[in-house]
């Protein structure tokens, strides 16, 4: 299986091979501002399953003190859109903002992270994994 995922104006793209080794939504404050919306929807995939990246990204890096990690997150230059991230204790795997694979979805998510935060109006699949 091959996945494109695409930032808004198009420009910028990072395309995959295989299945996600995760594919889950999560409700923390860092997640919520980096997508401007109520969660984020995160797909990993392995480092080695990137098939091509097309466009110019810009990198904005931070340490998540909370889970004591390094965040390299890759936006298009143009539109803005966060397209693609790397995490220093998942050194194999590269995170994908799942909405940019716009129709051609991933399906549900398989887990539901920093679930105590989730906005009441959301509702998840049941058989989606809670951690809290």
């Amino acid at each position: 299986m091959i996945k494109v995922a695409r930032c808004a104006c198009g420009g910028s793209s990072i395309t995959v091979s295989g299945e996600p080794e995760a594919h889950d939504v999560c409700h923390c404050t860092n997640c919520k501002r980096r997508t401007g919306s109520a969660f984020g929807i995160s797909s990993y995939f392995k480092r080695a399953n990137i098939v091509e990246q097309t466009g110019r990204t810009t990198v904005y890096a931070l340490h998540a003190k909370d889970l004591n990690h390094d965040q390299e997150r890759h936006f298009c230059s143009n539109c803005g859109t966060t397209l693609f991230w790397y995490v220093s204790d998942q050194k194999d795997l590269v995170g994908i903002a799942g909405g940019c694979f716009g129709e051609d979805s991933l399906g549900e998510p398989a887990g539901s992270y920093s679930h105590s935060k989730k906005v009441p109006w959301v509702e998840l699949p049941s058989r989606c994994r809670v951690e809290q």
